[in-house]
């Protein structure tokens, strides 16, 4: 009789094993540098790797992170050798190799970055209109979300392969405006410009955007995983709209 109760225990907590190690997880995610948000050098892989792990696990499952050029990245999600890579802001033009969840990880204020000696008296948030009706150079980072917006625009716009690049181009003279977000823009132009970092100022944001992880099209995980993030993002909102109504 002992026997037979011992059986029928394992036998009752099995079905529950079973489903929980099917239910779990793991996936993958290509991204690159862009601290405080994504940094392979920082905790948890930066505030957005963070985020995105926490909600996935609150879900019950795990992921990983591989680090390359963020062009490489996009390409490694575009062809579904990777189901996903954040973050990224909207573009129309993106919907045909990738897809965008309905929950944002994200929403950053951009703005323009200037030398003050360029620009004594400041510079307003302007339209890419106004870049051009000024002739103002913009330098920034091929592939970014800005490249085919300014170019649609008539900006005379300078393409380089890194940040730092963008950096060293605006400090000497050889651009007159870099587009980045406040948070990021401000450390990156201590950490590329040191003690020269003084020279450079910012503009009030010029908008205000959500940022996306983007799912491909051609990876077989990437329609669940899109399910779990945005299942997992309502469930959170929910849940902080409930604990500041108690």
């Amino acid at each position: 009789m002992k026997i037979k109760k011992t059986l029928l225990a394992i036998l009752l907590v099995l079905p529950n094993t079973t489903a929980k190690s099917v239910l779990a997880e793991q996936f993958s995610f290509a991204i690159g540098e862009w601290p405080p948000f994504v940094s392979e050098t920082l905790p948890g892989g930066g505030l957005h790797s963070k985020k995105i792990a926490d909600v996935f696990g609150s879900q019950g499952h795990e992921v990983s992170f591989q680090f390359f050029p963020w062009r490489r990245s996009m390409e490694l999600t575009k062809t579904g050798t990777f189901p996903a890579t954040f973050s990224w802001s909207h573009l129309q033009e993106r919907e045909v190799d990738y897809q965008y969840p309905k929950q944002p990880v994200d929403e950053l204020n951009d703005v323009y970055f200037y030398r003050k000696d360029r620009f004594p008296a400041g510079l307003t948030p302007m339209s890419f209109d106004e870049l051009k009706s000024q002739s103002l150079t913009v330098v920034g980072v091929g592939g970014y979300w800005y490249e085919t917006v300014l170019k649609k625009h008539g900006v005379v716009f300078q393409i380089v392969a890194t940040e730092e690049q963008a950096w060293k181009m605006l400090l000497h003279g050889r651009a007159d405006i870099y587009i980045e977000n406040d948070i990021s823009g401000d450390i990156q132009k201590r950490q590329f410009l040191s003690e020269r970092a003084e020279e450079i100022t910012r503009s009030q944001p010029f908008r205000t955007i959500p940022l996306y992880i983007l799912f491909s099209r051609k990876h077989p995980d990437a329609p669940h995983m899109m399910k779990i993030w945005d299942d997992g993002m309502t469930k959170l909102s929910v849940s902080g709209s409930n604990s500041e109504t108690q």
